[in-house]
């Protein structure tokens, strides 16, 4: 089971809390946790990649994560934020074979009230040795 490592955040920002949680759950492939936040149109882009990923890939690709032979121990989320329609999680993710995998997230919501929709995920991917 992946461990959680939250940093405390100054409580400003609603939006912080779930973009922590929605990082949380994509981590851990829970699909169904993400799902009702996703717009019909969602995007997920990983920076270096030609082309996204659409929620019903996403829900493959989550599917798959759970079946991986390398697991997340302990997901660290070191910053979340947001302002407006924005908002961005920066983790570490540390892994079975004792390899880390850093990340920085930046999302997009259809708008700025607390019922949008996340439009596009995009990906800032570090692997370290």
């Amino acid at each position: 089971m992946m461990r959680v490592k939250l940093l405390a955040n100054c409580g400003n920002s609603p939006r912080s809390q779930l973009v922590a949680d929605l990082a949380v759950s994509l981590h851990a492939g829970e699909y169904s946790k993400v799902e009702p936040w996703l717009a019909n149109d969602f995007q997920w882009v990983t920076a270096g990649s030609d082309t996204g990923i659409s929620r019903e890939q996403l829900q493959r690709q989550l599917s798959e994560s759970n079946q991986a032979s390398v697991t997340i121990d302990m997901l660290e989320i070191r910053t979340a934020f947001g302002h407006g329609k924005y908002a961005a999680v920066s983790s570490v993710a540390h892994m079975s074979n004792d390899t880390m995998v850093y990340s920085h997230d930046l999302y997009e919501f259809t708008g700025a009230g607390k019922t949008a929709k996340l439009l596009t995920l995009t990906s800032y991917i570090v692997d370290k040795l």
